[in-house]
């Protein structure tokens, strides 16, 4: 059984006893478990997914607030969050997949051919920025199908993700765009599930976020890293929806999950609350589709919910949770 006192980061996996593979969310969690949901089970059909003879059904098919609650039978409220949230109890794990390590066994052991070419890719970033990006999605507990799955790969630290970003993003040779059907397809996939239209939706793609290697779809998620004590963070309460024209900064601690900006100025447009009892901070969203948006700042519509903390004296306002149909989009100032 895992130790007390673990330090498990976002997209680490860990599989259960009765052999499903969670994901853990985010980097911050308590000391007898952690956030995160379960997206694969064993099944006794034939799926896409499959290890020693074991096939695994994915539960989670789209990245929504409501799925993701649903195939997770924990819950646990955190005042953090002021949200009962999807919990991995520390006794129910067996097995812990690390991505940076599933990255190294990649330079030493290779089973088949997205392997190499996640290991090409790998390499590739390596060389020319210095950092090790893990390795996440199927390929990190190896259930992954060599014909069809993606490269899913995650970075740790702030700075070696904003280093990554600016390599990618200035190599779309190597690195290339979702472009035609596959954009016009990505891009539908997501109004599907943020309710936004496909032309507001394709504003926010950016290559460094997801795009083609060698034929191969890719993703790269971006965290900064550092582990933090739930328990040590402050509380806040939920005062409901709110809806604003905002600016925000953007920075560096947007490419983490979840991503966060600072707001440099706002107007109310709704509030279900009669009174915001201090300014509105910071933006921060569950869902990573706007994590450019929130990374390079600019003139954004927000609805959301407002949580305020009176430890800290200010409020911020969330998108992308189960508990409101929520949205960013871009505006002009």
């Amino acid at each position: 059984m895992p130790r007390l006192g673990l330090k498990l980061l976002d997209h680490y996996y860990v599989e259960l006893g009765d052999g499903s593979l969670a994901v853990i969310t985010g980097n911050a969690h308590l000391c007898c478990g952690f956030i995160g949901y379960v997206k694969y089970t064993p099944t006794s059909r034939v799926t896409l997914w499959s290890r020693n003879g074991v096939f695994y059904e994915r539960v989670v098919k789209k990245y929504t607030p409501r799925e993701v609650h649903e195939h997770t039978e924990q819950r646990i409220y955190v005042p953090y969050f002021d949200f009962a949230v999807p919990y991995i109890p520390l006794h129910a794990i067996k097995r812990i997949y690390d991505p940076l390590e599933r990255a190294r066994e990649l330079y030493s052991r290779i089973r088949d051919a997205l392997e190499a070419l996640t290991l090409e890719l790998i390499s590739v970033i390596s060389v020319n920025t210095g950092v090790l990006a893990g390795v996440t999605g199927s390929l990190l507990p190896g259930i992954h199908n060599a014909e069809s799955s993606d490269i899913d790969l995650v970075v740790y630290g702030a700075r070696e993700s904003a280093n990554i970003v600016e390599f990618v993003e200035s190599n779309k040779s190597v690195f290339k765009p979702f472009t035609g059907s596959r954009l016009r397809v990505w891009s539908e996939n997501v109004a599907a599930t943020t309710g936004l239209p496909p032309r507001e939706v394709i504003k926010f793609y950016r290559n460094w976020r997801r795009g083609v290697y060698a034929n191969r779809e890719y993703s790269i998620i971006y965290n900064d890293g550092v582990y933090r004590e739930l328990a040590l963070l402050p509380s806040f309460k939920t005062l409901g929806a709110i809806h604003l024209l905002v600016e925000v900064a953007g920075g560096l601690e947007a490419l983490n999950y979840p991503s966060t900006s600072r707001v440099i100025g706002y107007r109310v447009l709704y509030s279900e609350a009669r009174t915001i009892p201090f300014n509105v901070t910071s933006i921060t969203s569950y869902e990573a589709l706007y994590t450019p948006g929130l990374y390079e700042g600019g003139f954004f519509e927000v609805r959301g919910v407002l949580q305020c903390s009176n430890e800290l004296g200010e409020c911020r306002v969330l998108v992308g949770v189960l508990e409101e149909r929520s949205f960013m989009r871009y505006r002009e100032c």
